[in-house]
């Protein structure tokens, strides 16, 4: 086990060399697919486009027509008609976006570009040669890969599976997590808290976290400051998932039982992360169980899980290890900072001269809970550095994007 705390950069290499975890796949309906992982390379049934077709409403011409300036039309091609249609010298056939273009007519002009006289077409601009209409297999060819191995299904790509032909893909089976919270002051959320009691929070975040649709998540419910209990408790939900998560127990009280329990029962990758806020943070394994216990403070919980934790799973689970995405944003404040450890300042965004700021929010502790919930999200300030002046541009993370 690491003597010094692990860094983000270290605990990122770290969770880049675990391998994915499960093993069988199930077929499922498309409609049901949003959040999976795909199991296998898909590949396009079908020609995108699948066959030459308008791309504008106007009329179809013969290249060598170009140069007339009226046309006949008496006939007109929409979208879905099924007959094969060969235009004539001298003719314009009206078709609509989307229809099937005549098999020998290769040049489109808009309607906008046409007027009507005489009953005839005339033309009033030209178009190019090619113009306006769409190939078959322009855009995707037969059999040519359209996804990879891993990649999630999501509102971006599901469009190109359904049009590819695809009704039902091949996913991994979702992951099986657990997870605990840990501590005898915690109670179900009520007003009526009694003495050293706290509300509950970190089932719901953990909850909420993990309500993603390839993860199969149960609560094991809350575990005493008893190594006794914990150990019986991490050894029987460690047979029945591929992930543990706990909450809370993993410093160093004397009530904090995590740590020994899980070094006893299996082993640890590390403990203790060079992270404000996120230090008490433990991962291992038990047997083929990961293990993963977060601090106890519930805002390390819930920035430890998007920034890193999340990451891992996704991986874990089939997917690729992608961390969040952030954009830069310049401090509008000044602070001193301890080097040796990374800091997620909570910030509101305000936008001062055509500019986006970070504006400190006053209650950074790692229990301030309304510190996330009232803030837009953090910037991430490296280990070496020792001071932030007004201007320094950071990496900036979203609340919105985040969770």
């Amino acid at each position: 086990m690491n003597k010094s705390p692990l860094t983000k950069k270290q605990i990122i290499k770290l969770f880049k060399k675990q391998k994915t975890i499960i093993a069988k796949s199930e077929l499922i309906d498309l409609k049901n697919s949003q959040g999976r992982f795909l199991f296998a390379d898909l590949k396009s049934k079908v020609n995108l486009p699948p066959f030459n077709n308008t791309a504008v409403d106007g009329y179809a011409l013969l290249k060598k027509d170009l140069n007339n300036k009226y046309f006949y039309c008496n006939r007109r091609i929409a979208a879905g008609d099924k007959k094969n249609i060969k235009i004539k010298s001298g003719e314009a056939i009206r078709v609509f976006t989307g229809a099937k273009m005549p098999s020998n007519s290769s040049t489109i002009i808009m309607q906008e570009n046409t007027s009507i006289e005489k009953e005839k077409i005339k033309i009033l601009k030209f178009p190019s040669f090619g113009e306006n209409y769409r190939l078959k297999g322009e855009d995707i060819k037969k059999n040519q890969k359209i996804l990879s191995k891993g990649l999630k299904i999501n509102h971006q790509n599901i469009n190109l599976i359904a049009a590819s032909g695809i009704r039902k893909v091949k996913v991994f089976k979702k992951i099986k997590i657990g997870f605990f919270t840990s501590g005898n002051e915690l109670r179900k959320p009520t007003k009526n808290l009694k003495n050293s009691e706290i509300n509950n929070s970190n089932y719901f975040a953990l909850n909420s976290l993990l309500d993603k649709k390839f993860i199969s998540k149960k609560y094991f419910g809350n575990l005493k400051d008893n190594l006794r209990i914990v150990k019986s408790n991490l050894l029987s939900a460690s047979k029945k998932n591929n992930i543990i998560i706990t909450a809370g127990g993993a410093s160093v009280g004397d009530e904090d039982h995590l740590i020994n329990a899980l070094s006893s029962l299996g082993n640890i990758f590390f403990w203790r992360a060079a992270i404000k806020p996120g230090r008490p943070i433990a991962v291992g394994k038990i047997n083929n169980c990961y293990i993963i216990c977060l601090p106890g403070n519930p805002v390390s919980v819930q920035l430890l899980y998007a920034m890193l934790i999340n990451p891992l799973i996704e991986k874990l689970s089939g997917g690729n290890f992608k961390l969040p995405n952030s954009n830069k944003i310049a401090a509008n404040f000044s602070m001193k900072k301890k080097t040796q450890r990374m800091e997620w300042l909570r910030i509101i965004k305000k936008t001062m001269n055509n500019q986006d700021v970070a504006i400190k929010y006053p209650k950074q502790g790692s229990g301030m809970i309304s510190s996330v919930s009232y803030s837009d999200g953090i910037i991430e300030i490296d280990e070496d550095v020792n001071e932030i002046k007004k201007g320094d541009i950071f990496n900036f993370y979203d609340f919105e994007t985040l969770f």
